[in-house]
């Protein structure tokens, strides 16, 4: 069934996050421009804590907006499950052992050895989780060493948590770090935030700063951080100069910094600004982004793929840009969580349609030559329907369209305050449980039921409406009981894959949930070897012996650092169980759920 897929996708975008803002229809927004919404958005996951600032391009004084972000919470550590551990203690000295860790008391080894191995972490939940892990340590902590932050911060920054790093680096005191390379590498995220924030004004005072304690920077960043806020003081003769002496210093010439330098010292420019050269510094990306919206030029779709969390709502509020590229950066972000579904519909809506292309729209939906203008093509027809029974079968298209672009998310949480217009009838009894389903991704499980219930009266099949039911159980406790449930009560589907991986990977799932076998099952395999690799002995070791020692986030760690660059379905079956039952033994199972749901959706079982 492709709805188990497309909810365990949902599930896992939002599963620990804050609750977004409520969906509304476009027109209560008239009085706010898409920059207020975009910069007022308060969309975060506990992975996302940017706490970033925007302006916007109308302006170019340093009138800015917060982005308000929830906090990420501290996880709750007390009294974790020890079933499966040899060692049997106490709940309040389990209590005292998760207490007394911090990121800091972790093995030295750990953190400046390993931390560098983990590069991609394909797993959204313990994406998410390490994120949260870094971004709260305890600075306090009688552990704490100038290595262990410095790792710390750089695998933040690393990852595209610039925001996290940035606001790290302002907790801790920089007179005590005495290695010079580490303050370094802190200022150019300091620097490099306060680009991407767009808060220019900041940029240049700690410009200042940095060059009278000389800071040295890759790439040449201060001193083209420094050419650049002269040529916003108007200092044009100053810095000609000073751009001079970086063409004799520099042995590769920054092209790309070079063109935007001479199309800002020219004045009353009309010649058109040809495209940046291929970007691939990190370093000099933020500085190149924040030169192209002072100037109201275009940013490419190369920002989004370099640092889509920190480029993308630049991209989003530069109207410069081509709106499809736009488009593409919001639906990104909106998936990440960085902005509202009210920003995302203020996009859509703003894209320029006229009555002629509304008056067609299937010679338009066929003209248009990409997926992100389409979208945005049905949600406002959507919109301008009158009656009913025209708008919801525009709704059944749009979804039908996004579902094929792999973007029903977005068509399902774009349209809630549409769908809940919708009263269930006989008459649309037979859309039941597409409605349903879109409910369900959108959390509205009273009127998803209702739907549900609708269909019972239609050719609906059962295992259907078997399945939406349980997709709303699913949400009902915390617990594994509807997913065993559902797994039991499917076992003869199941077992009847003709992918052998696929089975094994659904064996280990089955003995982990304890899951019981009909005694006349039969097991049949073709392959006698398994090219999946696994982790060394040594670490298979760690991570067993953390288990029995109870040291939560060494044993997070360390099965991540198993992990690295691994989808689930790439995991061999020994590998899996083991880091089944590490991450059953964190933070009393608070991750379990998720990963098994990811796990499901990896296999595409259903």
């Amino acid at each position: 069934m492709m709805y188990l897929k497309l909810f365990l996708i949902f599930f896992l975008f939002f599963t620990g996050s804050v609750k977004a803002n409520e969906v509304e229809i476009i027109e209560i927004h008239k009085n706010k421009s898409l920059d207020q919404l975009v910069l007022e958005s308060s969309t975060t996951s506990e992975s996302n804590e940017l706490n970033d600032v925007y302006i916007s391009e109308e302006s170019s004084d340093d009138t800015s907006s917060d982005i308000e972000n929830s906090t990420a919470e501290d996880s709750n550590n007390e009294n974790n499950d020890l079933e499966n551990d040899d060692i049997k203690l106490e709940n309040s000295e389990v209590v005292d052992i998760l207490k007394s860790e911090n990121l800091f008391d972790i093995n030295e080894k750990i953190i400046n050895t390993h931390f560098a191995s983990i590069s991609n972490i394909k797993s959204r939940t313990l994406n998410r989780e390490f994120i949260k892990i870094l971004s709260n340590p305890q600075l306090d902590s009688e552990n704490i060493t100038n290595d262990k932050i410095y790792f710390i911060i750089k695998k933040l920054y690393e990852i595209g948590e610039i925001g996290n790093a940035y606001k790290l680096i302002k907790n801790i005191d920089s007179s005590s770090i005495t290695n010079k390379e580490h303050l370094a590498y802190f200022k150019l995220i300091e620097l490099n935030y306060l680009f991407s924030t767009f808060k220019l004004t900041e940029v240049c005072e700690l410009k200042t700063l940095l060059l009278d304690q000389s800071i040295m920077l890759p790439k040449y960043l201060l001193e083209k951080t420094d050419i650049f806020c002269l040529t916003l003081e108007n200092k044009f003769a100053e810095a000609k100069l000073l751009n001079s002496l970086l063409l004799e210093n520099e042995s590769d010439i920054d092209k790309n910094f070079q063109d935007l330098f001479n199309y800002m010292i020219i004045e009353n420019n009309t010649e058109a600004f040809k495209a940046l050269s291929s970007i691939n510094s990190k370093e000099l990306v933020f500085l190149y982004s924040a030169m192209l919206r002072i100037n109201e030029l275009p940013l490419y779709e190369d920002f989004i793929s370099i640092d889509p969390l920190n480029l993308t709502i630049p991209v989003i509020l530069s109207e410069s840009t081509q709106i499809n590229i736009r488009i593409k950066a919001a639906n990104k972000a909106f998936i990440d969580e960085v902005i509202s579904i009210d920003s995302l519909s203020a996009l859509y809506q703003s894209v320029d349609f006229n009555s002629k292309d509304f008056n067609k729209p299937d010679q338009t939906i066929s003209s248009l030559n990409n997926d992100e203008l389409i979208m945005a093509f049905y949600y406002q027809l959507a919109n301008i329907q009158i009656f009913p029974d025209e708008r919801l079968n525009v709704i059944l298209d749009y979804w039908k369209f996004a579902k094929n672009s792999g973007l029903e998310f977005i068509a399902y949480a774009i349209t809630k305050n549409i769908i809940e217009t919708f009263t269930p009838t006989i008459e649309n009894s037979k859309y039941g449980m597409e409605i349903a389903i879109a409910h369900i991704s959108n959390k509205n499980y009273v009127e998803a039921s209702k739907w549900i219930d609708l269909s019972e009266s239609s050719n609906t099949s059962k295992d259907q409406i078997d399945y939406a039911r349980f997709l709303i159980a699913l949400n009902d406790t915390d617990d594994l009981t509807n997913i065993i449930n559902y797994l039991s009560n499917n076992g003869q589907k199941i077992n009847s894959i003709n992918n052998q991986n696929t089975l094994e990977t659904m064996q280990i799932l089955k003995n982990f949930l304890n899951i019981k076998e009909e005694s006349n099952l039969t097991v049949s395999y073709d392959n006698i070897t398994d090219n999946r690799l696994m982790p060394s002995y040594f670490l298979i070791n760690d991570i067993k012996n953390n288990m029995k020692e109870q040291n939560d986030l060494s044993l997070f760690l360390l099965g991540l650092i198993s992990m690295n660059n691994k989808n689930w379905q790439e995991l061999h079956p020994e590998h899996l169980t083991l880091v089944l039952n590490s991450y059953n033994n964190y933070d009393q199972g608070l991750l379990i759920k998720p990963i098994i749901l990811e796990i499901l959706s990896a296999i595409e079982i259903f």
